[in-house]
């Protein structure tokens, strides 16, 4: 769907405090409070699953490498798999070879969803929400930026269609007016204002094309990539929260307690500490469930 009908309707949950909390309850001061009792409760309870696999990609190693030891004192056997991209891990969680993920924003498991026939569930409360970015090797600032450059986009769905909503927001394309739940393409570009050159990659290779093919790359912002790959920051997009990560399960262990106690522990304060740990010296993770 179009990023702006994900931003009204998670705007609008936000302000009504309706985020839930686990698979279940409200993210609300009073429904954390709530969670946090019920969890307690239920800790020396005994689960009806106490041995988990939970799958990811390299990249979010640092957000859940603590949780195996925490979840071990509630008598739980967490099991971390990393996989290679996030096809591969959703295909694994259909399959049953892992059964929880944490890997992708909520509009590319919707897309996962619909391509695919599937519902996999994104556990609420979310968890962050990465931003979008211009970086580049060449050009320090959005200025510096010449007609007819070339831009690494998204070559899935999900990811191209807000790479082309935050093109236009800075005026540099016209995007033609589209279905509200539909994605935006390159065929919906109306206006290529500064005669841009786009090339299409998977959405973990785009820093690496600003290596030979492009000058410019519109990615999830990092402090570790931009350390990694020393590119210059041209503009985050830091006022949207449309593509808020998400933990995954099958649609019937929704409401299981191993999930419960797993969301439980995706929002500690643990959790908080290394998001705040990555988001320095910039910002690029905004934290959805405090």
């Amino acid at each position: 769907m179009k990023r702006k009908g994900i931003i009204t309707s998670l705007l609008v949950m936000t302000m009504t405090g309706a985020l839930l909390a686990g698979c279940g309850g409200k993210t609300s001061n009073s429904g954390k409070t709530e969670e946090k009792e019920s969890t307690e409760k239920t800790e020396s309870a005994e689960p009806e699953k106490t041995d988990i696999k939970l799958g990811i990609t390299a990249g979010f190693t640092d957000f859940t490498d603590y949780i195996p030891d925490m979840m071990k004192e509630w008598g739980y056997n967490v099991e971390i798999v990393t996989l290679d991209d996030p096809v591969v891990a959703d295909n694994a969680l259909v399959e049953g070879s892992i059964d929880a993920s944490y890997h992708q924003h909520l509009p590319y498991l919707e897309a996962y969803n619909k391509s695919n026939g599937t519902n996999l569930h994104a556990c609420e409360p979310y968890i962050m929400s990465s931003m979008d970015s211009i970086v580049s090797l060449k050009y320090s600032s959005v200025d510096e930026v010449p007609d007819g450059a070339t831009i690494a986009v998204a070559n899935d769905d999900s990811n191209l269609s807000v790479n082309l909503e935050d093109l236009q927001e800075l005026g540099w394309i016209k995007l033609k007016d589209i279905p509200e739940d539909s994605y935006y393409t390159l065929f919906d570009i109306e206006e290529n204002k500064k005669n841009l050159n786009f090339l299409e990659v998977d959405m973990s290779s785009r820093a690496a094309a600003l290596q030979d093919e492009a000058d410019l790359a519109m990615i999830f912002y990092t402090n570790t990539g931009a350390a990694k790959y020393g590119y210059h920051l041209l503009k985050i997009f830091d006022e949207n929260i449309a593509y808020p990560q998400v933990v995954a399960v099958r649609d019937e262990d929704k409401d299981s307690q191993w999930v419960k106690d797993l969301m439980k522990a995706f929002t500690s304060d643990e959790q908080v500490e290394r998001i705040n740990e990555k988001n320095q010296p910039d910002v690029c993770w905004k934290i959805l469930f405090e």
